[in-house]
């Protein structure tokens, strides 16, 4: 039970017979699980109103124990990411917690990291989010920081999120060129030839670098004319790391435009071992390239064509325009890509086998044109 004591201006407790004036209000309380806390206060209303609010709080199973809060932010980053899991009950994967320590330790831990997490008010986060630069850093440091504060919500460290900022989470990145499909056929033509099916692979089929890098021989069926995607290739401060996709969306069986049969069933005598296990696409060495080396090939390549603009990954939008151009639904684009949100797994994955088929078949006739122009009226839906 909560109660008020009055205290003298030493400090001293005020006998309730005493018709002392008090100086201050000292509330006593204890926390749900047993602990001793006082508040103390200048005036009665005041320290009346916080009494009503501890008991009340109490009452409904709201409380909020604040002396807890007092944990620095930084300290419960390293705590929240060493157990923080995703919707499915994972564990976050190495280059997830790669890339929100890289966040965390260059955009939020220099200006806020040294506070209490009690201590971060709203005005503290709008200002340091304003203060963020680039187009794309203030959103995705914006959202990690609100799920880290969450948490201590969740947690019961402070009562509110001070993520208050609205539409802060929103990204505003510049939208990327996607390729025609003539210049996917130059791009193609022009790389090393052990690349030219890595590059048609991308644009046709629509598969991440990492993806492409997890490619194993026996997830290819020419006969069916699909790409099984079961494994990606990451690098995780420089090293190789080979795992899961990049999400649950990510595990798919991809059908193939015709046009990419030959191409792979080519590469596959040329340049892949016969082992199922036998990585796809490997370089001179037979290791896995890496795209960093690789990189420098493109940048070669695209030059030739005068596209300096375009990016590895922007053979994935072209895919997905091309798909999008056949009239296939948001729900197939995004079973097709493997796309995916926190709510997006459960919305996009349930597109069938028969539907894809369909879609391919599509595909495989636009890219048979070999189209200089870009399909009218299409959708380009960005990765996550």
């Amino acid at each position: 039970m909560a109660f008020i004591v009055r205290l003298d201006e030493n400090g001293d407790v005020i006998p309730a017979a005493s018709s002392r004036r008090p100086s201050r209000y000292r509330v006593r309380w204890r926390t749900p699980a047993g602990k001793a806390r006082s508040r103390t206060f200048t005036r009665a209303g005041d320290a009346r109103q916080w009494l009503t609010h501890v008991e009340g709080s109490k009452l409904v199973g709201g409380y909020v124990d604040r002396r807890d809060g007092a944990i620095l932010l930084g300290e419960w980053f390293d705590h929240w990411i060493s157990t923080r899991r995703t919707s499915s009950g994972q564990l976050l994967r190495p280059k997830t917690v790669a890339l929100y320590r890289h966040t965390f330790d260059k955009h939020i831990r220099p200006e806020l990291g040294a506070m209490a997490i009690r201590d971060i008010a709203p005005s503290d986060v709008r200002s340091w989010h304003a203060g963020l630069p680039g187009a794309t850093v203030p959103a995705k440091a914006y959202r990690l920081l609100r799920a880290v504060l969450n948490t201590a919500v969740d947690d019961e460290l402070i009562v509110r999120n001070p993520c208050r900022v609205q539409n802060a989470g929103v990204e505003r990145s510049p939208e990327r060129p996607v390729p025609s499909g003539d210049e996917v056929w130059q791009l193609a033509d022009l790389v090393d030839d052990r690349w030219r099916a890595l590059v048609l692979t991308s644009a046709f089929c629509g598969l991440r670098w990492g993806e492409l890098m997890g490619l194993q021989r026996g997830d290819v069926d020419l006969g069916a004319a699909t790409v099984r995607v079961e494994r990606q290739v990451i690098e995780v401060d420089g090293e190789q790391v080979e795992g899961p996709p990049k999400t649950d969306a990510g595990r798919r069986t991809v059908a193939m435009p015709l046009p990419l049969v030959p191409e792979l069933r080519r590469h596959l005598e040329t340049y892949t071992a016969p082992d199922p296990a036998a990585r796809v696409f490997v370089g001179v060495k037979g290791t896995t390239p890496r795209a960093t080396n690789f990189g420098t090939h493109w940048r070669a390549v695209r030059a030739k064509i005068g596209r300096n603009d375009l990016h590895f990954h922007d053979l994935r939008h072209f895919s997905n325009t091309l798909a999008a151009s056949t009239g296939a639904s948001t729900k197939e684009l995004m079973a097709r890509m493997g796309h995916s949100s926190p709510a997006a797994a459960l919305r996009y994955q349930h597109a069938t086998a028969e539907r894809d088929r369909a879609i391919a078949d599509r595909m495989s006739e636009l890219l048979g044109e070999r189209r200089t122009e870009q399909p009218r009226h299409v959708r380009v839906i960005g990765d996550e």
